[in-house]
């Protein structure tokens, strides 16, 4: 306890005491209870491990603020390889590999990658904003794996851990650019696809068939049987999961450790509710199943930050399952092994997340999401619209339904409630910061899919052709023209068709063309605008119109604007290097304008020739986009300087002002 509060109270020393005495107390409270519940032979491990964690507190304590990050990033890296190795080589299950699953697997990969190649080419699909993210950043990777630099490539892999955007789900995809072309799209998305979606695909499958099995459905133990039905059921109830993946977003993986999640989470409170009795066998199961789920909520907040939000609603829903065992059973529950259990993950988290909170403790305020985020709420009737387009209202409707049969056939309804009530749980969190994009609904994806494809499992057992048909109802629901012709009144969704082509490619093939002719490290052209038709970040985009003339490391010529007011603040110093700015007309915004001053009043300066814009100047060209949208080309007449960004961010906060901020 005092290692811990001496080292976060150095390390944040302006920081609100409240969280490192709660780290403190909860380290205390956990070694404690592991000292009270743990069998004598084990104290002297524990006894170690309290001093080799101390030692590792005090000596970061001393460390400057960049080495403490570093220190602890690797050890938390560390740490969580070494618990994934100790599980797997004490599993007391053998392991073997299903020659079923695996060719249920392929199976599902390959009609995967049909999927994404018709999807793509239909739409001449263009990659933006945090579809491109990714992208540029396992491009990185396979540049850094292609020099052999890879302590760089290490160190900044366990650094990312902190920040928004991690690099681990990268990771992978990377190394396979790295092994055949850095810049391919096609073997990035077949990279996703491959490890991401076609294992979520069949987590999502895997966790139907345990409901389905709850519910009363005999299906032999056999890792792939019943599964090709939960399968299609699953694809065809949120198409929606494996479009985003086929465009490009690797966040689809978190959806197999929030299944691995939701097993033992209910494992673990299976277990907790046995009877007295057996103690040498349970308590060591359940010491490591509460390690297992520790690893994997913490898992799930390193691919993806707003993962958090899912583990949270495990959490909590897992809490209220053993609450219940609990306030049934008094005296008679296992008031030890659920201790220690607690105990376990509890340290378990804190030292899986020391590198983040000795690096967001210092500045609190910068990842309060709900402020930061509050510009991307919208109005209700947009976000019923968009739940529309994603999910759709007879597959909304027929989750519900197969969650009320479930519920009424099954014996056994604690996975279930886990399902359920962490994906509302997880709901209600997220629209307590802002209104979710079509990759965020997988938190509830669980909810939606498993449900639907449980209770086809569960008719398919007794009403096979019934079941059959359903099904082919529902894939034509959600992945036919017919999706098409029920969408306008919400009741089916499009986000699993094809979206219709942009009309201006080739004139952004001109733009391209244009900007590589005049783009140089020390004259960059900048973009001002934030919509899908134009935005600042589409200039460093449009690389992925000709991947293949991208050379090994190409210099960087364009620089990124910031975009919404709350989360990346006033105009930037960056517009000092920028020769030449292209300003969409109109002002381009995907938000409020309102909350995107950032973006609007330097377009607006540009555009009228007032302020920064006295610098610039026409040069009588412009690319005419979709929608009406023209991109305005003006060139520096004189350097933008200290005093001219000083003044810009000073009528930025007399904007701000003025609109009530």
């Amino acid at each position: 306890m005092a290692a811990t509060a001496f080292m976060l109270r150095r390390a944040a020393p302006e920081a609100s005491s409240i969280i490192p005495v709660a780290c403190a107390v909860l380290a205390g409270l956990s070694v404690s209870a592991l000292a009270l519940t743990l069998e004598n032979a084990a104290l002297p491990k524990l006894m170690r491990g309290v001093l080799a964690g101390s030692g590792l507190l005090v000596l970061g304590a001393f460390a400057d603020s960049e080495t403490l990050l570093r220190l602890f990033s690797f050890a938390s890296v560390a740490f969580g390889a070494a618990l994934v190795l100790w599980l797997a080589r004490t599993s007391q299950k053998r392991r073997h590999v299903s020659l079923r699953l695996a060719a249920l697997y392929a199976a599902t990969l390959a009609i995967l990658c049909a999927y994404a190649i018709y999807l793509v080419l239909v739409s001449r699909d263009l990659m933006i904003a945090d579809f491109m993210t990714y992208r540029g950043i396992s491009v990185m990777i396979a540049r850094l794996v292609d020099a052999r630099a890879w302590p760089l490539l290490f160190s900044a892999t366990a650094e990312s851990i902190t920040q928004d955007y991690a690099w681990g789900p990268a990771l992978a995809p990377g190394l396979a650019l790295a092994l055949t072309q850095p810049t391919s799209r096609a073997v990035y998305t077949f990279a996703l696809l491959a490890l991401y979606a076609a294992p979520a695909l069949l987590a999502l499958a895997i966790l139907a068939r345990d409901l389905a099995r709850r519910a009363g459905v005999r299906l032999p133990l056999d890792d792939g049987r019943g599964l090709p039905l939960a399968l299609a059921a699953t694809f065809f109830a949120y198409p929606a999961a494996m479009a985003v993946a086929a465009r490009g977003m690797p966040d689809v993986g978190g959806l197999v450790l929030t299944v691995c999640a939701l097993r033992l989470a209910e494992r673990l409170a299976r277990l907790l509710a046995l009877g007295q009795g057996h103690d040498a066998r349970i308590a060591p199961m359940t010491r490591r199943v509460a390690l297992a789920l520790a690893l994997t909520l913490f898992a799930m907040f390193a691919f993806r930050r707003w993962y958090a939000l899912a583990a949270a609603g495990i959490a909590i829903m897992l809490a209220i399952e053993v609450g219940s065992v609990a306030f049934s059973r008094r005296a008679r529950f296992r008031w030890t092994d659920a201790s220690a259990a607690g105990a376990l993950g509890v340290l378990t988290l804190l030292a899986l997340s020391s590198p983040v909170i000795v690096d967001w403790l210092p500045n609190l305020g910068a990842h309060d999401y709900a402020r930061s985020y509050a510009a991307y709420r919208k109005p209700l009737d947009v976000f019923l619209h968009q739940l529309g387009d994603w999910v759709g209202l007879l597959p909304a409707l027929a989750a519900l339904g197969g969650a009320a049969l479930l519920w009424t056939r099954s014996a056994d309804r604690r996975l279930l409630r886990l399902t359920l009530g962490s994906a509302a749980i997880a709901a209600a969190l997220f629209l307590r910061i802002q209104t979710p994009y079509i990759h965020h609904l997988y938190l509830i994806a669980p909810a939606i899919a498993a449900p639907v494809a449980a209770s086809l499992m569960l008719a398919f057992a007794s009403r096979p052709r019934a079941a059959l048909a359903a099904l082919a109802a529902l894939g034509a629901i959600t992945l036919s023209p017919l999706a098409a012709a029920l969408n306008p009144l919400a009741l089916a969704p499009i986000a699993g068709l094809p979206r219709a082509p942009r009309a201006d490619i080739d004139e952004l093939e001109r733009l391209k063309d244009w900007v590589d002719q005049r783009a140089r490290p020390d004259a960059r052209v900048c973009g001002l605008g934030s919509s899908y038709t134009f935005s600042g970040q589409l200039i460093g985009e449009l690389w992925q119109l000709h991947p293949e003339r991208e050379t090994r490391f190409r210099p960087k010529t364009d620089v990124k604007m910031p975009d919404v007011d709350a989360v990346d603040g006033p105009p930037s110093a960056g517009l000092k290097v920028c020769a030449v700015i292209i300003v969409g007309d109109p002002v381009q915004t995907h938000l409020n304008p309102d909350d995107q001053q950032t973006v609007v009043l330097p377009s607006r300066e540009m555009l009228t020739g007032q302020g920064i814009g006295a610098k610039f100047r026409r040069t009588g060209e412009a690319f005419h986009l979709e929608n009406g949208v023209s991109a305005i080309v003006l060139e520096r007449l004189a350097p933008l300087d200290d005093a001219d960004i000083a003044a810009l961010q000073s009528r930025w906060r007399a904007a701000r002002a003025a609109l009530g901020d």
